[in-house]
């Protein structure tokens, strides 16, 4: 059996088995669900599975770089959704040039 694959729920934990997959739901907050499937809820993800110690000037300059205008955009506004280091970084993100 193939592993690895884990994803967030508002619902309890569980396992879930897909065919030879085995896919790990874990229980999160509804803070965390509230931008789920939206870019600046995986970018929110993103940085927080970095870390604080992690996300440098080069993480951020790559973001910047990557993402549009429409998901910086985005980004400011569901700052309200991240921690508060993390909404520090979007701000920096999605600051005009």
């Amino acid at each position: 059996m193939l592993t690895g694959h884990a994803g967030l729920t508002d619902g309890r934990s569980r396992r879930v088995q897909l065919g030879r997959q085995q896919v790990i739901l874990k229980h999160t907050t509804p803070r965390q669900m509230a931008t789920a499937g939206r870019i600046s809820g995986t970018v929110i993800q993103a940085l927080r599975w970095l870390g604080r110690d992690h996300v440098n000037d080069n993480v951020v300059s790559t973001l910047r770089r990557r993402l549009s205008d429409a998901d910086k955009g985005q980004l400011h506004r569901e700052l309200r959704w991240a921690p508060t280091w993390v909404g520090d970084v979007l701000r920096r993100i999605a600051a005009p040039r």
